[in-house]
């Protein structure tokens, strides 16, 4: 018997297991269906492309989309103790203070940009800054690149050249400018949720972690919240909570398994013969994500990081530390900006990156082996919602996955818009004498009919998932503002999934807030000094 069961040892999860066992007297088991993170590379910041497809990523796949010329988009998702920040790209964006307004306005006490941004701080280490916004005691390493590369350098002239201002910290006062990008990075090694909070944490005698136990099930007596049942390793076991069971599986999974257990839409379910236990329509709905499209281009001089040779593969499995060259120590995304997607847009519709590399076409297999760069931008708060329902009543089944995305016809103005901001940087006379010949959109294509069919035909996702099973008081609310499934007592829903709507950035740094308030309102603790 536990006080706690948390299912999901990603980025909400691994916060929660060390929060809650902080108390020496309250039991908490983590159950996670991947395994370890011991793989070199997950640890090495430029081998994040490696670990898609592999056995640490769900490797889900959308349905067809429509919008997107029927192109199923796939999703890689973190199936390994630290979940996705362990296979994800390490870039530390919190969002705009406008988004946890947002959030607050619309009835959810206590999540306001004021309410949130102790939480924050109080999870950082941030090794670049330190002021009213930023944390240097916690457990999360966060630093900005030790050094700008000559590209970085010229990306930046060239952002300033058309009118984007400098932001040296899109984590402070304001986010709308161009500049360094922070990444969840210490000495050159990722820093996921796993080294930050989960590994410290195992020591603990009153934490278990089980690896390689799917959940399949909730248990309930009566509208209670009472266990779990699982396969580890293939075999069936349960697991008993005297107080809570916490889902953290993510905006997928998580109303995954509670529809699996009998709460959801109840025709969907009754449809797969699965007993309604509570009628809560919202689950599964409200799915957003982040678009992106990337402009291409190669450049004339040896400025990028060319793909790993299989010498550098081999040396940094052997020894991480004989990297001599720095690249190993990258994740290639060390800039970029937030802008508007027009100018009556109070606060930033899109969000671009530079990365120093010529990063492959869709559905090109592999990096070109030729010097370039990439421009790549997204709807931070994209208009259209899909949702995520069952493919059947087996537990082993992937989920059905419809993001919809551009079915919002604002959305595709915004996408063409993101691709004009990023024409603009690259032909601005900064990057002049090294541009070389643009791969993509190319030339050709510059009118809106033109850009439209670019992003159709090539944007994908940026991995953000979130909103399925939404925090608010409307009918289709899942969880309450203290993340307490509807109808359901001792049942909480901690991960991106609890979103009302989508922040303008990236999701690892709010889902780690998320999980750091969380572990206050489930320990009845104070919200930390501000």
């Amino acid at each position: 018997m536990f006080d706690y069961i948390v299912i999901g040892a990603g980025s909400a999860g691994c916060v929660l297991a060390n929060r809650l066992t902080e108390d020496p007297a309250c039991r908490v088991l983590l159950v996670e269906a991947g395994g370890e993170d011991r793989s070199p590379l997950i640890r090495t910041p430029a081998f994040y492309a490696q670990l898609q497809d592999s056995p640490c990523d769900w490797a889900d796949r959308t349905l067809p989309q429509a919008q997107l010329n029927g192109r199923r988009i796939f999703i890689p998702q973190g199936r390994v103790l630290g979940g996705s920040s362990s296979i994800n790209y390490m870039i530390y964006i919190r969002g705009n203070r406008g988004d946890y307004d947002q959030w607050l306005h619309r009835g959810n006490e206590g999540w306001g940009y004021a309410d949130v941004l102790p939480y924050f701080v109080r999870a950082e280490n941030n090794r670049s800054f330190s002021d009213r916004y930023h944390g240097n005691a916690g457990p999360l390493t966060v630093e900005s690149h030790p050094r700008w590369t000559p590209l970085v350098a010229l990306y930046l002239d060239a952002a300033r050249e058309i009118g984007i201002p400098y932001n040296p910290d899109f984590n402070g006062a304001f986010q709308e400018g161009c500049g360094p990008l922070q990444a969840t990075v210490s000495r050159r090694a990722r820093c996921s949720a796993a080294d930050a909070y989960l590994h410290a944490a195992r020591a603990r005698p009153n934490l278990t972690v089980l690896t390689h136990a799917h959940v399949t099930r909730l248990r309930f007596s009566g509208r209670r919240a009472v266990g779990i049942e699982y396969l580890h390793f293939g075999a069936a076991a349960r697991a008993e909570a005297s107080g809570e069971v916490i889902l953290c599986c993510g905006a997928l999974r998580s109303p995954q398994l509670l529809m699996l257990s009998g709460i959801g839409p109840p025709a969907a379910l009754k449809r797969l013969g699965i007993p309604v236990g509570l009628d809560l329509p919202g689950v599964g709905q409200n799915l957003q994500d982040h678009l992106h499209t990337r402009v291409r281009c190669e450049i004339t001089e040896p400025l990028t990081f060319a793909p790993l040779s299989d010498e550098q593969k081999t040396a940094a499995r052997r020894d991480y530390e004989a990297d001599r060259t720095g690249i190993l120590g990258s994740n290639f995304l060390e800039a970029g900006a937030f802008v508007r997607s027009h100018p009556q847009e109070e606060i930033p519709g899109l969000q671009l990156f530079f990365l120093m590399t010529l990063s492959p076409d869709y559905p090109e297999a592999g990096a070109p082996a030729r010097h370039g760069i990439t421009l790549t931008s997204y709807i931070n708060r994209p208009l259209s919602c899909g949702e995520v329902t069952l493919a059947s009543s087996d537990p082993l089944d992937r989920p059905l996955i419809n993001p919809n995305y551009l079915s919002v016809p604002d959305d595709i103005r915004c996408a063409v818009a993101g691709v004009r901001w990023n024409l603009e940087i690259l032909y601005a006379k900064a990057f002049g004498h090294i541009r070389g010949l643009e791969v993509a959109p190319g030339v050709s294509a510059r009118s809106d009919t033109e850009l439209e069919s670019f992003v159709r035909r090539t944007s994908s996702t940026t991995w953000h998932p979130a909103g399925t099973c939404k925090m608010g008081t409307d009918a289709m609310a899942v969880v309450d503002a203290r993340l307490r499934v509807h109808g359901i007592e001792r049942l909480r829903v901690v991960d991106a999934s609890i979103m009302p709507t989508l922040v303008s950035g990236n999701t690892n740094a709010p889902t780690i807030m998320i999980a750091e308030k969380a572990a206050d309102l489930i320990r009845g603790t104070p919200h930390p000094a501000r």
